[in-house]
């Protein structure tokens, strides 16, 4: 049973978040924060105390609320003091914007009195000014804990801020600690029901769909929002078999498609697959596009247009990013109809109404069983064949596992390699920051929300050096993070060749210094492995591997760095 604080006892903001169900916090303490981590209870390794704070580096802090949500449903924080420690957390933010995932960040400032006197970490208008910089990027959703702060006022608002994905900042100062917790009136948590009138609105954009459709190719392309959907491989299946309609997905969107829709014809664009680039290259002006969960970005779309008689849109959250005034109208060249509201709700209604009536657009064919046109490259000798290893990989996954894609060349391959998900696994790639390494502090988070799922991290000898220094706190989560050793900053060196290519290699400056990995790992408490290059060893390495295994594992792989797989787009933007 789990024992939870008196908040009449504790830090007001404490109370606050416990009250809106966040209740797990990661980073480190110092300075600033101090006198608010002094209410919170250490981690021990189990979720037996609520709230609890895991000590661990803020780059790394800066990222677990992310996979914490992604793992759980539950939103998490990450606290860090002032100074350069606000800073490391900002790049897990950043992500947390980029890729929609609620979650909570909480920095102090100098006090006012201290302005214009040094203070250490000046965080004034003389010194980082790290209100206006939070208030830049998060202009709506960045809360000064000070006299005229309200709980009353504001309790509302943040919480459908989480709820619609958002990440919240909480700024201390010192009189965070005298604000009035009191008695407030709670917000219900915002189901599908509080969408006004969703059955109707659905009605009218059916109605629309059906005359836009007549005698046209529809394309369902499917965006990473879709995961706040129940039941949503089930539903896009349906849909799928509804329409008879081409079926196509983002990087995350994979998650929301079953690999058995028999209308799946693959990823599109970064790392995407032949068959449903060649969808989305033959987009016209006489197509629909159905868009599921909003997803516009440069390794989705390419900076380009949709090109389409329609675009129709399904999404849940407002103002998600990538919208521009809560719509997607600016990303296609055709009409736009949109409706935001419970997904499962919208979908399930669109199911129904379409099963019962077809809508008279062209049936599509159902995919074939190889999304690619040629051949996979295949690796010297002397490495690992990646295209072996994902492919024995895909037969491993055990039911309910997650893993996360670094800013490394597995963020590339992997879609390109499988073509379609793997029903048994969840996998997340956070790219829109670029931020090296921090897939690692995604995975921590998950592990430590949901303990008994498999956590995976694919990461890279350069990514690598972003949160080695942290793999000691992490050694008896029992995360399994394998390590692409290419002594090379991938995805960077292949691009550059193409990019560059009247340049001497040294110019790349894309060489990683060689390290015993296994080593490293071992002297922070890890167990280690490194594969053979025949992989005659993998599944005595992947027999170690236990939901509840008592030591992190390093899996070290030699890979070829003349290996190319799948296709980086965004190159012809460079």
């Amino acid at each position: 049973m789990k024992e939870s604080l008196n908040i009449t006892e504790t830090h007001p903001l404490v109370a606050l978040l416990s009250d809106l169900h966040v209740k797990f916090f990661a980073g480190v303490t110092g300075g600033g924060v101090i006198h608010f981590l002094k209410h919170i209870a250490r981690y021990s390794g189990k979720c037996d105390v609520e709230p609890a704070f895991f000590t661990i580096g803020e780059y790394v802090a800066g990222f677990i609320p992310l996979g914490y949500y992604l793992s759980s449903g539950t939103v998490a924080a990450s606290v860090a003091t002032t100074g350069a420690a606000t800073k490391l957390i900002g790049c897990g933010l950043s992500d947390a914007k980029l890729h929609n995932i609620p979650s909570v960040y909480i920095v102090p400032l100098c006090e006012p009195e201290a302005s214009g006197f040094g203070p250490l970490q000046d965080t004034s208008v003389y010194g980082s000014n790290i209100l206006a910089q939070l208030q830049a990027e998060l202009p709506d959703s960045t809360f000064v804990l000070d006299e005229t702060f309200s709980i009353d006022e504001t309790y509302t608002r943040i919480q459908t801020l989480l709820q619609h994905g958002k990440p919240v900042v909480f700024v201390l100062t010192k009189s965070s600690s005298n604000i009035d917790f009191g008695i407030f009136r709670r917000a219900s948590i915002i189901e599908g029901g509080a969408f006004e009138d969703l059955s109707w609105r659905m009605d009218y954009f059916i109605l629309k769909f059906r005359q836009a459709v007549q005698n046209r190719r529809i394309v369902i392309v499917v965006g990473d929002e879709m995961r706040r959907c129940a039941r949503v491989k089930e539903l896009t299946t349906q849909l799928s078999l509804a329409l008879r309609a081409e079926t196509i997905w983002s990087i995350n969107g994979a998650n929301a498609v079953s690999r058995e829709n028999p209308y799946g014809y693959g990823y599109i664009s970064f790392g995407g697959n032949d068959k449903a680039m060649e969808i989305f290259r033959s987009l016209g002006e006489d197509d629909v596009v159905l868009l599921l969960g909003g997803c516009s970005d440069e390794y989705t779309t390419n900076l380009k247009k949709i090109i389409a008689s329609d675009l129709f849109y399904l999404g849940e959250a407002e103002n998600s990013y990538g919208m521009v005034n809560n719509s997607f109208a600016h990303i296609t060249t055709g009409n736009y109809d949109q409706v935001l509201g419970d997904m499962h709700t919208a979908l399930t209604h669109l199911i129904t109404k379409v099963q019962e009536e077809p809508c008279g657009n062209i049936p599509a064919r159902p995919a074939p069983a190889d999304l690619n046109n040629h051949a996979f490259i295949r690796a010297n000798h002397n490495y690992v064949d990646m295209v072996d290893l994902y492919q024995r990989l895909d037969s491993y996954w055990r039911k309910n596992s997650i893993a996360f894609d670094d800013v490394c060349l597995a963020y590339k391959d992997r879609q390109y390699i499988l073509s379609r998900p793997n029903d048994n696994i969840d996998f997340y790639s956070l790219y829109r920051g670029s931020a090296m390494g921090g897939a690692f502090g995604t995975a921590v988070g998950a592990k430590i929300a949901n303990p008994e799922r498999d956590v995976y991290c694919f990461t890279g000898d350069g990514c690598f050096r972003l949160f080695a220094g942290c793999l000691g706190e992490a050694a008896k989560l029992g995360i399994v993070l394998f390590l692409l050793n290419n002594e090379r900053l991938g995805i960077v060196d292949q691009g550059l060749r193409k990019v560059l290519h009247d340049f001497p290699e040294e110019q790349y400056h894309a060489d990683v210094i060689a390290v015993d990995y296994q080593g490293v790992a071992l002297s922070f408490g890890w167990n280690a492995a490194r594969l053979l290059p025949d992989l005659s060893n993998l599944s005595d390495v992947l027999d170690q591997i236990e939901p509840t295994m008592e030591r992190s594992l390093l899996i070290e792989v030699p890979i070829d760095p003349n290996q190319l797989l799948g296709s980086n787009p965004r190159l012809v933007n460079l």
